[in-house]
C-alpha cells in the first residue's frame, strides 16, 4: 500500500512526460491537460491503495483509455 506521499511524488514525476505523450497523441495542448488531469485522478481515487510499484503500469493504461474516450467522444 502505498502513502499519499509516495503517490504525489509518482505522480509529479510522470506528469511532463504524460503531458507530452498525450499532446502528440491528440496534438491539442488544452485537451491533453484535461487527458493526463483525468487519468491522475481517476489513478488516486481508485488505485490509492495499490503498492506504488504497480503505479507505472496502472498509469499508463488509465492515460491510453482516457486518449480513447477522448477520441470516441470526438467522432460524436
Amino acid at each position: 500500500m502505498a502513502s499519499s506521499q509516495e503517490l504525489s511524488d509518482f505522480l509529479r514525476d510522470v506528469e511532463r512526460r504524460a503531458y507530452k505523450q498525450t499532446v502528440y497523441a491528440v496534438r491539442d495542448d488544452h485537451a491533453a491537460l484535461d487527458i493526463v488531469q483525468d487519468a491522475m485522478l481517476k489513478l488516486a481515487e481508485k488505485y490509492a491503495e495499490k503498492p506504488v510499484e504497480e503505479y507505472p503500469m496502472l498509469f499508463q493504461r488509465i492515460l491510453q483509455n482516457t486518449m480513447r474516450d477522448f477520441w470516441r467522444r470526438q467522432k460524436v
